[in-house]
C-alpha cells in the first residue's frame, strides 16, 4: 500500500511537470516604460550662484530685506509698477535676465496670498505650481509657471513679517535664459534676511 501510494504522487508531480502547468511558470518581465519621466519644472539640480555684493543695504535699492547678489547682476530703483498692493522697488540685471523685488505693506498678508497678486500681471501662463521652500532662514512660498506659447518660464518666491509682504522673480528671454539666470536667483533666495520687521 505505502508503495503504490509514493508512485501516486510521483506520477502527479510529473505530470504536473510536463503539462505546462501556467500557475507555476515565472511571471514575465514587465515591458520598458515607454513615456518620459516628468519634466523637473523647479531644476534642483542647479545650485546658487557665489554672492559678490548685497542688495537691499542703504544705498543700493533700500529694502525691508536684503540679500546676496552675483557677479555680472547690478541692482538699481525699480519701475514703480504695482499690482494689487505690490509695487516693483528694485530691479537687479544681468546679460541673462532681471530679478525684480516687489514690496507690499499689507499687515497679516501671507507668501501665497502676495504670489497670487503678483501673478495676476504676468498675462497669460500656464501650469502654475506653488510648494512651501526654504527662503534664507525661514520659511515661503515659491511658484514657477510656464508660457503656454512657449516662451521662457516664470519663477518667484515671497516672504512675510507681520508688516511686510515680498516677491522677488526671476524674469528672461528664453529657455536657456532662464536657465542661466537661476543661479543669481536661487542665490537671493538662500541669503534673503529681514532688514525690518
Amino acid at each position: 500500500m505505502r508503495v503504490l501510494l509514493v508512485g501516486a504522487v510521483v506520477a502527479v508531480s510529473v505530470a504536473g511537470c510536463a503539462g505546462g502547468g501556467s500557475a507555476e511558470r515565472e511571471p514575465a518581465a514587465a515591458p520598458p516604460a515607454t513615456s518620459a519621466p516628468a519634466a523637473d519644472v523647479w531644476l534642483d539640480r542647479v545650485e546658487p550662484a557665489d554672492a559678490v555684493s548685497r542688495v537691499g543695504v542703504p544705498g543700493t535699492c533700500p529694502l525691508p530685506f536684503a540679500f546676496d547678489v552675483a557677479a555680472g547682476w547690478t541692482a538699481a530703483a525699480g519701475d514703480g509698477e504695482s499690482r494689487d498692493g505690490l509695487a516693483a522697488d528694485c530691479a537687479v540685471s544681468s546679460d541673462t535676465g532681471r530679478l525684480r523685488v516687489w514690496v507690499g505693506g499689507e499687515p497679516g498678508s501671507t507668501p501665497r496670498g502676495a504670489l497670487e497678486r503678483f501673478i495676476q500681471g504676468e498675462g497669460t501662463i500656464a501650469d502654475p505650481t506653488y510648494r512651501e521652500s526654504t527662503v534664507g532662514r525661514g520659511t515661503g512660498v515659491e511658484l514657477t509657471f510656464a508660457r503656454p506659447d512657449g516662451g521662457a518660464p516664470g519663477r518667484a518666491f515671497a516672504v512675510a513679517t507681520p508688516l511686510r509682504t515680498l516677491v522677488v522673480s526671476v524674469e528672461t528671454g528664453s529657455a536657456a535664459a532662464y536657465e542661466q539666470a537661476l543661479p543669481g536667483y536661487l542665490l537671493a533666495k538662500q541669503s534673503l534676511t529681514p532688514v525690518e520687521r
